[in-house]
């Protein structure tokens, strides 16, 4: 196996956005509104002594704001959704105080009432759960409030996992993934909505996972050019476990080219973002020693990776999931969770400059 070749991410600055000693924060999205206004959503939910738990019955989206990019955050002003069960929310701003979200929504029940839910209890760690679906949220208010009647059920029984996407033609995009039909292997999926987020598409298939190969999760969207995508999958594969694979679309996510491996070794989620420049930005936290959170750029549309950098180490391999944004300057923030000293999981930043 080749060395993990890498070098210090130039001129970075790490920042603990949240952390307390109760919880257990994890899988930030962060977005851009007006001016230096920033969003970031995350999970939140009781930290467990045994150990990490993602099943929670008090599980919730928390959703804090900062008014200076990034240097500040009103942790005390926060807003909350998906009470019950919330496990991750993947923020895009529409323009004009509307902010839109994927969400992947778990119904959990107490460990004392597995019988009676009905839902078997297939994870020991875990409390027991049920997938809910991917579920579109929306706010009219810049994210200051988050209706329920503002919610419409896009894919029941698949797990959202990246930001929704907005297509230069207007069409919105959400990523998911689960079993689908009767195979109990994770597929990637896409759904779509061409009227602002009103009604939405059935699934259509990304990368359908198999027994003989394996299963395709945690899809990230891209457009490259109008009606050319992108999408970067964690994969699950015990031959080669760990690598993220690609796949890309000529006729707006309708059809989808045969999967192929990238090489790139993470174990966690992809994230993608399309610099001012055109270039394509990976970051993704790394689950095999050296541990840390990465980063990639592509001047080639994700078909080939160039120099990585190291934006934060990290004790072990329980971090990742990031969120980046660029700043006007060329500044970048990537968001991530991870954990401190005292071993508590929060959610912190980096923020660097490309060389």
């Amino acid at each position: 196996m080749t060395a993990f070749e890498f070098s210090k991410a130039p001129k970075a600055k790490q920042t603990r956005i949240y952390s307390e000693s109760r919880s257990y924060s994890a899988f930030p999205h962060v977005v851009r509104l007006e001016g230096d206004e920033l969003l970031l959503a995350f999970r939140q939910a009781p930290r467990h002594p045994a150990g990490v738990r993602h099943t929670d019955p008090k599980s919730i989206i928390t959703v804090i704001r900062s008014p200076d990019a990034g240097k500040t955050w009103n942790v005390d002003e926060a807003a909350q959704l998906a009470a019950g069960g919330g496990q991750e929310f993947g923020l895009l701003y529409l323009g004009g105080g509307r902010v839109g979200g994927a969400l992947a929504a778990h119904e959990v029940f107490p460990e004392s009432e597995a019988e009676r839910s009905g839902v078997p209890w297939t994870h020991p760690r875990e409390f027991p759960f049920r997938s809910v679906g991917a579920v579109w949220c929306w706010s009219d208010n810049y994210g200051l409030t988050w209706r329920v009647d503002r919610t419409i059920l896009v894919g029941p029984g698949v797990q959202a996992c990246a930001p929704a996407v907005r297509l230069r033609d207007g069409t919105l995009m959400i990523p998911a993934y689960g079993a689908r039909g009767r195979s109990k292997i994770g597929s990637s999926v896409l759904y779509r909505s061409d009227n602002k987020g009103v009604t939405w598409s059935d699934g259509i298939d990304i990368a359908r996972g198999t027994p003989k190969s394996r299963a395709y999760q945690e899809p990230v969207l891209m457009e490259l050019t109008p009606g050319h995508l992108l999408c970067m999958l964690r994969v699950g594969d015990p031959k080669a476990p760990g690598i993220f694979w690609r796949c890309e679309s000529n006729d707006g996510g309708q059809t989808w080219s045969k999967p192929e491996s990238t090489g790139i070794l993470s174990g966690a989620c992809p994230r993608l973002l399309k610099l001012r420049d055109g270039r394509l930005l990976l970051t993704y936290g790394r689950r095999f020693e050296p541990y840390g959170i990465y980063a990639t750029i592509s001047d080639d549309g994700g078909k080939s990776w160039g120099d990585t950098w190291q934006l934060r180490p990290a004790p072990d391999g329980d971090h990742g999931y990031t969120s980046s944004l660029e700043f006007d300057n060329g500044r970048i923030l990537t968001t991530t969770y991870g954990k401190n000293a005292r071993g508590v999981t929060g959610i912190t930043g980096t923020f660097w400059t490309l060389p």
